[in-house]
């Protein structure tokens, strides 16, 4: 498992705390990993995937607002 860079992110969801991190590579020379956990759950994706996945998210709570007017 690679060493932490650095924190992204904590928050609580549904009584649960978790810790988004980004990791060097597990391997020399591969992509930095990003890794969101809690105490009972573990998921390790490539920084672009999370960037993407990221994107992709926001995209849709701002389609949400402006379809419900929500400023």
């Amino acid at each position: 498992m690679g060493e932490k860079i650095k924190t992204l992110s904590k928050g609580k969801l549904i009584n649960t705390v978790f810790e988004i991190e980004l990791n060097h590579p597990n391997i020399s020379g591969y992509e930095e990993v990003v890794h969101i956990q809690s105490d009972s759950f573990r998921l390790e994706i490539k920084k672009n995937d999370y960037i993407r996945y990221a994107l992709a998210i926001l995209l849709a709570e701002e389609n949400l607002r402006n379809l419900k007017g929500i400023k």
